[in-house]
């Protein structure tokens, strides 16, 4: 499985993507979890608030947003590829 960063994730990790083997399918949140464990909690600061995604935060599962899906429950296999994209700030 690959996952793909953008914006402010790929600068603040110096990473553009990472590769992982499942062994069966994961759900999104599961993956989150997977990806803190490597980057010292990162993306559930970066992404969650209260369990959920924040406002702005967009991840797509081979090109089809997760929130279109079945959310964080989302399952996610070998197959598959995930592009994370962290809420935008600004104004």
């Amino acid at each position: 499985m690959k996952i793909k960063f953008f914006s402010l994730i790929k600068f603040d990790l110096n990473k553009d993507e990472v590769d992982y083997q499942l062994s069966g399918s994961k759900s999104v949140k599961e993956i989150i979890k997977l990806l803190d464990r490597e980057f010292d909690n990162y993306f559930n600061r970066k992404l969650l608030k209260d369990g959920e995604l924040k406002s702005g935060t967009i991840i797509l599962l081979n090109g089809r947003n997760i929130l279109h899906l079945q959310g964080l429950d989302t399952l996610v296999e070998n197959k598959d590829e995930i592009t994370i994209f962290p809420p935008s700030g600004g104004g």
